[in-house]
């Protein structure tokens, strides 16, 4: 398959054009967020000609999770990402989507990404939260790469209506200073308000 081939190469010579540029530049603070940034940025870009490559439905979507999901990726972390599926889809029940999932996720190794992956409708990903604060916090720093906005919107607005103030404040306080504080307040406020359509 050329066309992951020339993902494979774009994104390893991307990633270490970066390198270099950060090797030239020096290591300021300045210089490595910025570099994080553009690493998950560069990242994106693969992820989202995987995503096309992988033929989803329209109504699937790809979810940068944890530090990725902030936009921020250092060199040798993984990529945590969740495959979002429509409420009414079973991967276990369809071969032909489990295939696309196991062909997306090997494509994803095979260019390079070190994945971190899971495969999940909202509806599982609201039964996950509930149980596990790791999971409410990973899914806080969620934002969409590919795929349906309709779907990551229910995603957010689902999970917004799990976390009552108290226990968001708790999960934020969790995450300690290190979240930038835009981060901090477009969630607070999008926890307080449905999300508008863009």
């Amino acid at each position: 398959m050329p066309e992951l081939a020339l993902a494979r190469e774009q994104y390893r010579a991307g990633k270490t054009a970066l390198f270099k540029s950060l090797a030239t530049s020096g290591a300021s603070t300045r210089g490595i967020h910025s570099l994080l940034r553009k690493l998950a940025q560069h990242t994106d870009v693969t992820l989202q000609k995987l995503w096309l490559l992988a033929d989803f439905a329209p109504d699937a979507c790809l979810v940068a999770a944890g530090g990725y999901g902030r936009g921020e990726l250092f060199p040798h972390s993984d990529v945590d990402v969740l495959l979002l599926l429509p409420d009414n889809s079973e991967a276990n029940d369809n071969p032909q989507l489990k295939a696309k999932i196991e062909t997306f996720i090997s494509n994803c190794w095979d260019s390079g990404l070190e994945i971190g992956s899971s495969v999940r409708t909202v509806a599982d990903c609201v039964l996950e939260a509930a149980k596990d604060v790791t999971v409410q916090t990973s899914l806080l720093e969620a934002r969409l790469v590919v795929g349906s906005r309709k779907n990551f919107v229910r995603l957010q607005t689902q999970l917004a209506g799990l976390l009552d103030a108290k226990r968001r404040q708790q999960v934020l306080a969790g995450l300690g200073t290190n979240w930038p504080k835009t981060v901090w307040r477009r969630r607070l406020k999008s926890s307080k308000s449905k999300p508008t359509k863009r």
